[in-house]
């Protein structure tokens, strides 16, 4: 299968700059929903839906891994 990193003809190491790259963006997008979460809760505010999203995503990473696992 075909990714953005074999588009851009990237060697091993600009792979690996690529994916730790992808991986402190999820990072840091996990910390601000949690800091959304926090400041919600903070107001006395239940965010009801920020709080069911964070095992929604876990579970359709998880599933996606899964799924691409197979594939290869």
């Amino acid at each position: 299968m075909t990714n953005e990193m074999d588009v851009m003809e990237m060697d091993e190491r600009q792979r690996i700059s690529w994916l730790r790259a992808n991986r402190s963006t999820l990072i840091l997008v996990g910390l601000v929903w949690l800091g959304m979460i926090g400041w919600q809760l903070a107001h006395r505010s239940t965010p009801w839906f920020l709080i069911v999203m964070v095992p929604v995503f876990a579970i359709f990473r998880f599933a996606s891994y899964r799924y691409y696992q197979r594939l290869d």
